[in-house]
């Protein structure tokens, strides 16, 4: 693994904290309240200040904002914090769905150095039926004020059923709005039934079938996470991986100041119920940066590579590491 001064990226989750109710997001179940262990915490000024001082920030390139469970646009220091990197003339790219906020407070974001993308999924009728509790129209008017104040922005579209009829006017739109680009995002977000946040029933993603209950798809949900894993016979050929994180050269830093070679690693795996955290767990040793000084966070990365040795994962092998990052 790299050490600290080969890093030329750093992936930053500012917050956990999220306005959206997205149905297949980790910090809810289906659009249910839900914490399955993360904190709701945040990094300010100060935090990343101490994080990534100066002199730091001398061999560091790019910081990208985009969470795992929050918004860049919760974070109370958000828009300070870019100022900060961009004074050390640090690129930025942002991950929002820019749902939050005044339009004055997505112009002070406008720079060379910045660069944001607005999850936009469909037009007003579609938007919402997966970025639940966002408002459509508000985030084009903060994409607009951006983009009129000098920003670079990029329409993200995640094309669902429901949505996938309207991407050639989307992109006909975001032209015509000055966006810089648009993606689409395709993850196959595109199933299952979506509730209220008291468990009742609201509609489906995908095909649609009987509702089960949200108690039972609950407790499915956590037992499915708790006995997860992927065998991988003993005379299996050793894992090509194409680790992200040595070949982007980047680190993830977490919203309570742990480090994480990359975001697959980083979903707070002593708290939070997520497959892979039982194999990963074992492996982390003072790694929150708040704490430590960064290098020495960085120390027992040495153990995630030392483990892509072993025969599978119930063995130790790091779930996330062989799902993700494995040519073979």
């Amino acid at each position: 693994m790299l050490k600290l001064s080969e890093i030329r990226s750093v992936h930053i989750e500012l917050t956990t904290k999220c306005n959206a109710r997205c149905p297949m997001c980790m910090r809810n179940y289906r659009g249910l309240d839900y914490n399955s262990g993360y904190p709701d915490t945040e990094l300010t000024l100060e935090n990343i200040q101490h994080i990534l001082t100066p002199d730091i920030l001398k061999t560091i390139n790019h910081v990208n904002f985009n969470g795992n469970l929050g918004d860049f646009s919760l974070a109370k220091d958000g828009a300070e914090i870019v100022q900060y990197l961009v004074a050390q003339n640090i690129t930025i790219g942002i991950n929002t769905n820019g749902s939050l906020r005044h339009k004055s407070w997505w112009q002070k974001l406008a720079s060379p150095n910045v660069t944001i993308g607005f999850a936009l999924d469909g037009l007003a009728d579609t938007h919402a039926r997966y970025r639940q509790d966002t408002d459509w129209n508000r985030i084009l008017e903060n994409a607009q004020a951006y983009i009129a104040a000098g920003g670079r922005a990029i329409w993200r579209f995640v094309p669902f059923e429901h949505n996938r009829h309207q991407e050639a006017e989307c992109r006909a739109l975001a032209t015509e709005m000055g966006f810089v680009s648009f993606e689409n995002i395709y993850d196959g977000r595109d199933a299952g039934p979506v509730y209220t946040r008291a468990g009742e029933f609201s509609h489906w993603l995908g095909p649609t079938g009987d509702v089960p209950p949200i108690k039972d798809m609950l407790q499915s949900h956590i037992t499915w996470y708790d006995s997860k894993t992927v065998k991988i016979k003993k005379d299996t050929p050793e894992l090509d991986m194409r680790c992200y994180h040595k070949v982007a050269r980047e680190i993830y830093l977490a919203a309570d100041g742990t480090v994480y070679p990359c975001c697959y690693l980083g979903f707070y795996p002593l708290s939070m119920n997520h497959p892979g955290n039982k194999e990963l767990a074992p492996m982390v040793t003072e790694n929150n940066a708040l704490h430590y000084p960064l290098e020495h966070c960085l120390e027992w990365f040495e153990s995630i590579e030392q483990a892509w040795s072993k025969s599978s994962i119930a063995e130790g092998r790091p779930y996330q590491c062989v799902s993700t990052c494995n040519q073979n």
